[in-house]
């Protein structure tokens, strides 16, 4: 019996989503990924909702509905969703200086770098992920403290330089003077628990680990980042900007309560407004990195466009539009999206990384299949 057949038992597949369903199972015969799960809605309709695959490569541990996964910058949505909180309700200035929040932010010129300026990867203070950082994560506040005595690489706004980590730090730990929680802790207070997001955890508990899904690459570029977070001592971490472990389902419901304009099932958790204001194009042009383009709200990445110059490759598909927004995760192990105009919610996890241009593919091909089902 394959593992899809194990797991069987509650998949939806509504007329139209066919093929949909077609193009997620081919992915994991082809071998993208070893396993995944995918959760579709459109309006107050759950449309496709679909798993496979194994846990790790050896094919011993099938992939349930409530299997956790690494979700990496995936993450960053559901951290920028705390921030935008914050601001609805009062209690911090999106375009205020972080130092004002945090005061020892404006070492070595970083006075004038706003909190939208981190949202929008343009605080000038991006790092790769060496020993050094890596090892400073294991010490608490240890990240935090190493993003504030960076010195910037540009003034504040100049340019888009993907900030992988750092920029969590400073979020989180604006959260943290703000709130007076950890980040984690708010973000399972504010979203993750009234949500009803069972399976999703801002650091994987070690009691957590047997049942959720191995990482694994199909880019060498990306081993370290894979064998960095398979330990689980830094699994277990939560880095506001890559360490969330979820399902398909619990990722849905969160994008379902930003596509319905900030509430769920009765309850608010965010007004219209600040999910307006999160979600509309800031940024559109290259990132001074790696050369391509780009669509930044406060937190959140836009659809719309390709970022290739050479290659037509949308990873929200073909039907979104720069009202269409979300986040991945790296390697294409993550992503989650919703599309307001047209009520589509979109939510994948797998446990492969691809190269860019391959995790895009990747995404487009489900993406492509869910809006041809919404045309039918």
């Amino acid at each position: 019996m394959s593992a899809a057949e194990a797991a069987g038992p509650g998949f939806v597949t509504a007329p139209g989503f066919e093929g949909a369903a077609r193009a997620f199972d081919g992915q994991i015969l082809r071998g993208l990924h070893f396993g995944a799960q995918i959760e579709v809605w459109h309006g107050d309709r759950r449309v496709l909702s679909r798993w496979g695959g194994f846990r790790d490569p050896r094919g011993a541990r099938p992939v349930l509905g409530d299997t956790p996964f690494a979700a990496y910058s995936a993450t960053k949505a559901l951290t920028a969703a705390c921030v935008h909180k914050l601001a609805d309700e009062g209690r911090l200035d999106l375009d205020a200086p972080v130092a004002e929040y945090w005061p020892a932010f404006a070492a070595k010129g970083k006075g004038g770098v706003t909190i939208a300026h981190v949202l929008l990867h343009q605080a000038g203070i991006p790092a790769a992920a060496d020993l050094p950082e890596l090892l400073s994560w294991l010490v608490p506040g240890g990240g935090e403290r190493r993003a504030a005595a960076r010195r910037p690489q540009h003034a504040p706004g100049e340019k888009v330089i993907y900030h992988a980590f750092t920029g969590g730090f400073v979020l989180g730990e604006v959260i943290r003077r703000v709130s007076g929680l950890s980040a984690a802790d708010y973000l399972k207070r504010e979203f993750l628990a009234p949500l009803g997001m069972t399976d999703s955890f801002p650091g994987l508990p070690p009691g957590e680990l047997r049942r959720a899904s191995g990482i694994h690459t199909a880019d060498p570029a990306q081993i370290g980042a894979a064998r960095v977070f398979s330990n689980p001592l830094y699994r277990r971490l939560f880095l506001p900007a890559a360490s969330l472990n979820t399902c398909a389902r619990d990722l849905a419901r969160f994008y379902r309560m930003l596509c319905a304009g900030g509430q769920l099932d009765g309850r608010r958790y965010l007004s219209k407004a600040a999910v307006e204001r999160a979600t509309v194009l800031r940024w559109d042009g290259p990132d001074a990195q790696s050369g391509m383009r780009i669509r930044w709200a406060l937190g959140f990445g836009l659809g719309g466009y390709s970022p290739f110059p050479d290659r037509d490759i949308r990873h929200m598909g073909r039907g979104a539009t720069e009202r269409t927004f979300g986040h991945s995760g790296q390697g294409g192990c993550a992503f989650g999206w919703a599309d307001p105009p047209s009520g589509l919610v979109f939510a994948f996890t797998c446990n492969r990384f691809q190269d860019i241009p391959g995790a895009h593919l990747r995404f487009q091909e489900l993406a492509d299949a869910c809006w041809e089902g919404v045309g039918k």
